[in-house]
């Protein structure tokens, strides 16, 4: 159902996600001309503390450009406040803007989710903690994709996560 849009949004932005999708988008200035504040992450920086600070001050409605992971964690800093959250494809796939139907190519456009948005109720899920939104993953996959070489090299960074894992007795899979 459409909603009114919010009065102080927040939207954060991480400028590495996507190799920088954002940025050449020019997300966080368009972002400001809609009356949205826009935080620029830092490397190093406490993404769930800073959500969780924008709620806490005021925020009615909080958004993230980036990717799965910081989706993730900015929207369940918006769940425990019960306020909505939008979803700025700025990542590598956006799995979870995919499963909304956002168009993953336009990411200025998702912006338009805090002018002129339509309300979804969506599942979330927790494990070990931690709140996902469209999928979790285990094991080996979920240890290469932790590391921060998985995002300039997937495939060599999971055949050493594979091979540090399973330990230098077992054969890792070719991967191709």
């Amino acid at each position: 159902r459409p909603v009114d849009p919010p009065r102080r949004p927040v939207l954060f932005v991480n400028p590495k996600s996507g190799g920088g999708k954002a940025a050449r988008a020019g997300l966080a200035e368009r972002a400001r001309e809609l009356g949205v504040e826009a935080v620029i992450l830092d490397p190093g920086q406490d993404l769930a503390a800073l959500a969780r600070g924008a709620a806490a001050g005021g925020a009615d409605a909080l958004g993230m450009a980036g990717g799965d992971g910081s989706l993730s964690v900015v929207a369940a800093a918006a769940a425990a406040q019960g306020m909505p959250f939008i979803c700025v494809p700025a990542g590598t796939r956006n799995h979870f803007a995919l499963d909304l139907g956002v168009d993953r190519h336009d990411v200025r456009g998702a912006l338009g989710a805090f002018t002129d948005g339509t309300e979804r109720r969506i599942d979330v899920a927790e494990v070990n903690g931690r709140v996902y939104l469209n999928n979790v993953s285990l094991g080996i996959y979920g240890e290469a994709v932790r590391r921060t070489a998985y995002r300039d090299a997937k495939l060599r960074t999971l055949a050493e996560t594979a091979e540090r894992v399973l330990g230098p007795s077992r054969q890792v899979p070719a991967l191709r």
